[in-house]
Order: structure tokens, then sequence, then C-alpha cells
């Protein structure tokens, strides 16, 4: 990537520490010193920030990163995609277990209105539940590390086209609350479906 040797080139050019740059434009020094070392990469606010600060333009700064961004972004942008298949598809399969479990298996279980069937039913339901569940933990995993959002956003500024909303603000200051706001959004809602085709199942019969 050019932007970390951009951005130490003309910060020294100005005689700026990385604590002035960062007070500039309302970072931390900690941040400013992670995009000079390459680790993180600053959105268009702050490259927009940035240019102002250094007076030469964005184009100045990032130069061949664009190309970069564009190719990481469409490379994994198709493993994601795979892998959101792969976590649907085990959700259905899952379901469909649990269907076909609760359907020839009518035997009585220890839980009123419940059959075994029920139960191993939903217990399979959990089984591909939580491998579906990896597999979007590590979609979140990708985006973050590879700063995907950040990249999709520069991509779209230097196009001309209109900056996507950031929806992934919380993901960027708070990466394990937005996790474990997913697994227990995702965890409510795969037992909800659960509970609610065991009750039609048993109800049909």
């Amino acid at each position: 990537m050019e932007l970390p040797r951009q951005l130490k080139a003309n910060r020294e050019r100005l005689g700026l520490s990385q604590e002035d740059v960062a007070h500039a434009i309302y970072v931390s020094r900690q941040t400013m010193s992670s995009w000079e070392n390459g680790k993180t990469y600053p959105d268009v606010q702050s490259l927009l920030l940035l240019s102002d600060l250094f007076g030469v333009s964005i184009d100045d700064l990032v130069k061949g990163d664009v190309v970069s961004m564009k190719e990481m972004v469409s490379k994994d942008a198709m493993v994601m995609e795979r892998m959101a298949v792969g976590s649907v598809a085990l959700i259905l399969m899952g379901i469909a277990c649990m269907v076909g479990l609760n359907a020839v298996w009518k035997n009585p279980s220890p839980i009123p209105f419940l059959s075994t069937g029920a139960l191993a039913g939903i217990a399979a339901m959990v089984a591909f539940w939580i491998p579906s569940l990896v597999l979007s933990v590590r979609i979140e995993r990708i985006k973050k590390s590879h700063n995907l959002v950040t990249y999709r956003e520069i991509s779209a500024f230097m196009d001309g086209e209109e900056v996507p909303e950031d929806g992934e603000a919380l993901s960027r200051r708070s990466p394990w609350l937005s996790n474990l706001t997913k697994l227990i959004c995702g965890a409510g809602i795969g037992l909800i479906v659960a509970f609610v085709l065991t009750l039609i199942v048993n109800a049909l019969h």
C-alpha cells in the first residue's frame, strides 16, 4: 500500500509529529501510528481531513492503492459469499432434520407437549446452527481484518459514486460488542424458529 509512505512523507515535510496530525484530524496518536504502519486504513472522512491538512489531493495520498483495494474487495467478497451460502445451507439442513425427526419419532418425552422426535430435532437444529454461526463470525473477521468496509467506501468515493452508509460503525468501535449482539440475535432467532416449527408439526398431528 502507498498510503503509509505518503502519510509519513507529508507529515515530515510539514515538520509535524504523529500526535500533531492526530490532534488536527480528531483521532488518537495510536490510530495515526497504525495508519503509517499499514495496520489499518483511514476512512473517507479521515482521508479528506488529511488531504486538507497536507495540502494534497486524496489521489496523491492513495495513488495505486485503489486498484489493490478493488482486487481485495472482489476476492474476499467471493469468499464471504460462499461462506454465507454455506451458513444458510446449514440452517436449512437443520430445519429439515428437525421437521423430519419430529414427524417420524412420536414417542413421548419427559418434556410436556414435546415428543422424543421433537427434542431430537431441536438438538439437530442446534448442531447445524453452531457451525453456521461460526461461518458468520468468520465473515465478520474477514471484513474487519481486511478493512473491507473502508476499502469499499474509498473505492466508491474515488470513482465519483455515492459513498455507502457506514453500517459497520459498531463493528469498528466495539468488535466484541458487535459479535456478541449478533451471537445473541442469531441464537434467539434459531431457537424461535425451532420452537415454532416444532409446535406447528405437533399441531398438525
